[in-house]
């Protein structure tokens, strides 16, 4: 079954393949993988960073300064891809759902980062992959007409002031736990009892 791609190339009725449409659909599925492993490597473990010091592992004011910065930045990034990518594939996906699951995913994927780093990871590596694969293989593109619909729905709709703190001061909040809860405080501890037991062991 021939499907069209309703985007600036129009393949729908081509007889002849020339390297104009191969160009333009290598840069796109180039720069979407692209944009994907970025998503993916950006959002798969704790954004501060965390250095070994004689009294154990601190984060140093550079470092805190940086993740503050950069944190509403990358947030905003993670929305933007997911927001696009799920607009622009022709799914049954309404406007309040295009609302509703870029940030349900930015924070499942985050939550994960903290508490299962390895369920984590794969998720933030599939789901951008996936959603990128799902585009390229099977084709569907809404038209603009559409897109422009869908864009002008969401406009009507209002996002509260709790759901945007939550998008954007939820990975502060999470960071925070986890560096005092298990940074500064369980891992030191879990350290030591299992250092205590390995000589009890040993002995």
């Amino acid at each position: 079954m021939r499907r069209a791609y309703h985007v600036e190339v129009d393949t729908s009725g081509l007889t002849e393949v020339g390297l104009a449409q191969i160009a333009f659909w290598s840069l796109a599925i180039g720069l979407a993988a692209l944009l994907a492993y970025f998503v993916y490597r950006s959002m798969d473990s704790p954004l501060l960073r965390v250095t070994e010091t004689p009294e154990g592992p601190r984060v140093t004011r550079r470092d805190l300064v940086r993740y503050i910065i950069i944190t509403p930045l990358l947030v905003t990034a993670w929305w933007l891809f997911f927001s696009t990518v799920l607009l622009f594939n022709e799914n049954a996906l309404n406007a309040a759902q295009l609302l509703i699951f870029p940030i349900a995913l930015i924070i499942a994927i985050r939550t994960l980062a903290f508490v299962a780093p390895r369920a984590g990871r794969e998720l933030a590596k599939i789901i951008p992959i996936a959603l990128v694969a799902v585009v390229i293989l099977d084709g569907r593109i809404r038209d603009l007409t559409e897109i422009d619909e869908i864009a002008e729905q969401t406009e009507n709709i209002d996002i509260s002031m709790p759901s945007l703190l939550l998008l954007f001061a939820y990975d502060y909040v999470i960071t925070a736990i986890w560096y005092w809860g298990w940074i500064r405080w369980g891992q030191p501890r879990w350290n030591a009892r299992k250092a205590l037991r390995q000589a009890s062991s040993g002995q």
